[in-house]
């Protein structure tokens, strides 16, 4: 009996699905953290305060880039593949080069969203 291992397509497929789902939980997150706005200002506040700019919040929020990085990457490699004549025949190619930019996206974006949170936990949090 053979044991269907997957490849590196169905890791695309795995991700793509898993990026969209997070993307989908944020979206509501954001919906229902909006929603405070109704109950005032200052609960919508506190809540901003209270979890989204603390310092173990923000890796979250670079998974989120990353997630939407990716998912919208990936569905382009997508659409390559369904309506390009030779899109199958450059599958692979499509996969490493939605990789690749994933990584030059992100390398930059990451750090940029985690500077002010490192360069203050380098000077003691001043």
């Amino acid at each position: 009996m053979r044991i269907y291992r997957g490849r590196e397509g169905q890791w695309a497929w795995l991700l793509h699905r898993v990026s969209g789902v997070g993307v989908l939980l944020f979206l509501c997150l954001h919906i229902l953290d909006t929603s405070l706005l109704l109950a005032g200002e200052d609960a919508y506040n506190h809540l901003i305060r209270g979890l989204y700019q603390q310092w173990w919040f923000q890796p979250l929020e670079v998974a989120l880039g990353g997630a939407l990085v990716y998912h919208a990457l990936n569905g382009v490699r997508v659409i390559l593949i369904d309506f390009w004549d030779d899109g199958i025949r450059y599958e692979p190619w499509l996969r490493r080069a939605t990789l690749g930019l994933f990584v030059l996206v992100m390398v930059p974006l990451a750090a940029t969203m985690l500077w002010p949170y490192l360069s203050a936990a380098g000077t003691g949090g001043r």
